[in-house]
């Protein structure tokens, strides 16, 4: 089973399981939209339907529950009001799974909101997807998402789906109160230097938790892909996801080993790597708010300040939790910013679903997605005042201003290798004397994946 993507199913656990606090504490609130922005979401609803209220039901499968889908289906809510269309939302916890078979034995939902940009093309390829490009505004589309977005969902030079949210990944998150490390440093030697002396001192530098399932690894996989891009670069990154790269090439090994200096060394990790393997990376941040602090810094996604702000008792964004970007290995990749995403494609066409689609493209949807606090929205038309957290303005001015974006390798890899390289991962922090085998059998899993 394919791991979750970071951007949701990650979050809706982390918020399901976050539970730090004592009585008489409290959290935040999520955002509420502004009235203006809900307005405007309408009007772009009914552009979107023609000017008609079609009605019906449209089937939306998806990953998410709990508050995070209480946002998402907020964001909706417009559609519904200006075209009389009801949204019904189907949670899975795999959605990989259950929408194969639900297309094997031809009963698709509607819509997918789908965390794997792999599987949109691979569908599209089958011919299992509705084109988009006869009705959506294709010079707009393309001038709203960058052209690392719309490559992924783009088959035979037609365009199958659109990506309603960004997630920056690798992002590096602390405490002001307790770090005393460079903000931001300008380089992973400054950063690793400054760990390694602290971690001669007797205080542990960084918090990692693997633990997540049936799709446990991930997160030490986003470590990896971050050190590819920002060592290599994107070319030679682009190169590996698409299986045009060895597994034993010095790059990736490298990689590798810059990540296990960390997971498998307990001077560095809190708990030491059998902490890390076992672990949930939902509770993982959270000893960075430990009594006294478990460690520094933790590497996670740009949902995390916002979730813990809701989740742990007296966290205020940019007081109590703050990041900076992944720092480049070479300077000269400086501003390399890695994303995932979902991606809303239609399987079904009829007048709903187009209307459904149109609205999605538009910026005032991507406003109110802005507006959840939960992610960054995808349309780089979305204003940075509709961000409702400091800390998710500055996760959106890091995708807008980015030297380059690249699609999170793991989720564009097919799904054989992925299922491989979460398993490597693993592996290698488990016994890092390994490291050869487990890039020889990345290197065998490499042969297949890509053939089918």
């Amino acid at each position: 089973m394919r791991q979750r993507t970071l951007a949701a199913a990650a979050l809706a656990v982390l918020l399901a399981a976050a539970g730090c606090g004592g009585s008489g504490s409290t959290t935040q609130a999520p955002p509420a939209q502004a009235a203006d922005r809900l307005q405007a979401a309408r009007d772009a609803a009914a552009r979107a339907a023609g000017g008609d209220r079609p009605g019906g039901t449209l089937n939306l499968l998806g990953v998410l529950s709990g508050p995070q889908l209480d946002a998402y289906l907020g964001t909706f809510a417009p559609f519904e009001e200006a075209t009389g269309i009801k949204i019904k939302y189907e949670s899975t916890g795999d959605v990989f799974a259950v929408l194969q078979t639900r297309v094997a034995g031809g009963n698709p939902p509607d819509v997918v909101s789908n965390p794997s940009a792999g599987q949109v093309a691979q569908l599209a390829e089958q011919g299992r997807l509705v084109a988009l490009d006869p009705f959506l505004d294709m010079a707009r589309v393309r001038a709203d998402y960058p052209e690392g977005l719309t490559s992924l969902s783009t088959v035979d030079g037609k365009l199958y789906g659109v990506f309603y949210n960004t997630a920056v990944q690798g992002l590096v998150w602390y405490d002001p109160k307790t770090y005393q490390g460079p903000k931001p440093p300008a380089s992973w030697d400054e950063l690793s230097g400054w760990a390694e002396r602290t971690a001669a001192g007797g205080t542990t530098p960084w918090c990692v938790g693997l633990e997540s399932g049936p799709s446990s690894g991930w997160p030490g996989a986003v470590w990896i892909e971050q050190f590819v891009l920002q060592q290599a670069g994107p070319e030679l990154f682009t190169k590996w996801w698409k299986g045009e790269l060895p597994w034993t090439a010095p790059e990736i090994r490298r990689a590798f080993e810059r990540f296990g200096a960390i997971a498998t060394d307990a001077r560095q990790v809190s708990g030491g790597p059998t902490a890390v393997l076992t672990t949930d990376f939902n509770s993982s941040p959270q000893g960075l708010f430990a009594d006294p602090p478990a460690c520094q810094l933790h590497v996670q996604a740009d949902f995390l300040g916002n979730a813990l702000a809701q989740t742990v008792p007296g966290v205020v964004p940019g007081t109590d939790i703050d990041f900076f970007p992944f720092p480049p290995v070479d300077p000269a990749r400086a501003g390399s910013v890695e994303i995932s995403g979902e991606t809303l494609a239609l399987l079904k066409d009829s007048p709903r679903g187009r209307a459904f689609m149109r609205y999605v493209a538009t910026p005032e949807f991507s406003a109110l997605v802005a507006g959840t606090g939960q992610w960054i929205a995808a349309n780089r038309r979305t204003p940075l005042d509709a961000y409702t957290s400091v800390l998710s303005r500055r996760a959106a001015a890091v995708y807008a201003d980015a030297a380059t974006v690249q699609y999170a390798a793991q989720n564009a890899m097919p799904l054989a290798m992925t299922q491989a390289f979460l398993k490597a991962v693993l592996g290698y922090v488990s016994k890092p004397s390994t490291l050869d085998d487990q890039l020889a059998g990345l290197e065998r899993a490499r042969a297949g994946a890509y053939s089918r």
